[in-house]
């Protein structure tokens, strides 16, 4: 068989790689406008805040903890400077974040003291019992609202009067966040499931482990598919730790 008769291209395959760079093509033009759309309609006076955050991980992936926590620091300041968000659920993710990186701090750092260690044990916990207590009330007040309650309450913090709105389609920035706020009533009871296993686990490094069952009851109670206090509620039982099915891994339980 020649070279030419190995590389010959039959007409419906010439079709069929047409089809897929024009289903390629449309998929990436549509990606494209969908998520510039999310991006205007994202509020301009904390957009900064928001592209922190997700900085946070990368930070706290290298253990690079001084400068995750005053990326926190600087977070807190946008939002608590921007008319609507003082309260938010967004502040229950900082004080959190702030627990994990002190909790993080004394776990990992195998130069430190017991003094230091038991510091950083303290101030993990303040962080992680602020962001708790955050997550608490948010629930109780927004928690059940519904999407036109919402929009109600927050359409005041948006003044066509702010500098930093001036240009801006206020009515998209409104509905982007009532969408936001829509999803945080999901997604904040896990949050705050996190914040309980976070608890669980510094509690059981400092051998209060009945305090810490109670966190990680209270952690399955607010969100039953939390495997990580799940295992370790069953290793503090004494219990072997559950492994979560093939299927379970691949398509994890439905998140907003």
């Amino acid at each position: 068989m020649s070279l030419r008769e190995i590389f010959r291209i039959t007409r419906q395959t010439r079709i069929l790689l047409i089809v897929l760079a024009l289903i390629s093509l449309t998929g990436f033009t549509v990606a494209y406008f969908y998520y510039g759309e999310r991006r205007r309609a994202e509020d301009p006076r904390v957009m900064p805040a928001r592209t922190k955050l997700a900085e946070y991980d990368r930070l706290i992936s290298r253990r690079e903890y001084a400068a995750a926590l005053q990326l926190l620091d600087t977070v807190y300041r946008m939002y608590q400077r921007t008319p609507g968000y003082r309260g938010s659920y967004e502040f229950g993710v900082i004080f959190n974040n702030r627990g994990s990186a002190y909790l993080s701090m004394a776990l990992y750092d195998s130069a430190l003291t017991v003094e230091e260690k038991n510091q950083l044990f303290t101030l993990a916990e303040e962080q992680i019992m602020q962001g708790i207590k955050c997550y608490e009330k948010w629930i109780d007040s927004a928690g059940a609202m519904s999407r036109e309650q919402i929009r109600v309450r927050i359409t005041p913090f948006f003044d066509a009067h702010d500098s930093r709105l001036k240009g801006m389609n206020i009515t998209r920035i409104i509905r982007k966040r009532t969408d936001d706020i829509v999803n945080a009533q999901v997604e904040t009871p896990r949050r705050l499931s996190v914040s309980y296993t976070n608890l669980g686990v510094l509690q059981r490094h400092q051998y209060r482990q009945e305090e810490a069952v109670q966190s990680y009851i209270e952690a399955i109670k607010l969100w039953k598919d939390n495997f990580t206090a799940r295992n370790n509620l069953n290793v503090l039982m004494g219990k072997p730790p559950e492994d979560r099915s093939f299927i379970d891994k691949l398509f994890p339980p439905k998140r907003l």
